[in-house]
């Protein structure tokens, strides 16, 4: 075992970081042929504490798949928060809200369809504000992206974006 998976293993069994719902969000990715890319469960419960801790109530995500991080950020931004998510396939779209739906969050979460870098401008039309931006979706836009997290984000908010380090070296 290589030492960040030996990491991953304490993490998963101190952390017990899957439940019903995110097992079922990523058995229904994997039953949809989506590709294999949601982010590990020890990133999902980091989400999911990020968003707890630092007291976001508005989560921002660009990039649902089948929505395993869109569950985390809504879990994390508690009852009275909210997420929007930001997914350019439909069919990803379905398979996510059908997740979210199983996991008794669909309430608290819109899923937005289409291209981010459309998509982006609307909610900056709409006023929306965010304490917390996850960007996991199309990396050669990632800067793109930071820059609208920036504008949609409140002083002090928390910017992740996943897979900034890949191979042992930054992309």
């Amino acid at each position: 075992m290589t030492e960040a998976a030996d990491v991953d293993a304490m993490f998963n069994e101190v952390l017990r970081t899957e439940d019903e719902a995110l097992i079922a969000a990523r058995q229904s990715a994997h039953a949809a042929d989506m590709p294999a890319i949601e982010v590990s469960a020890q990133h999902g419960k980091l989400l999911s504490l990020l968003a707890t801790i630092s007291g976001a109530r508005r989560a921002l995500e660009i990039g649902t798949l089948a929505g395993y991080s869109t569950i985390n950020l809504a879990r994390g931004v508690g009852p009275d928060g909210s997420v929007v998510t930001l997914e350019y396939e439909p069919r990803h779209a379905e398979v996510a809200r059908a997740n979210l739906a199983r996991a008794g969050l669909a309430d608290r979460v819109e899923v937005i369809v289409g291209a981010a870098l459309d998509t982006l401008p609307r909610l900056a039309e709409r006023g929306d504000v965010f304490d917390l931006v996850f960007i996991d979706a199309d990396k050669e836009n990632n800067v793109r992206y930071v820059e609208w997290a920036i504008r949609l984000g409140r002083p002090g908010s928390i910017i992740v974006v996943d897979n900034v380090t890949r191979f042992g070296r930054v992309l």
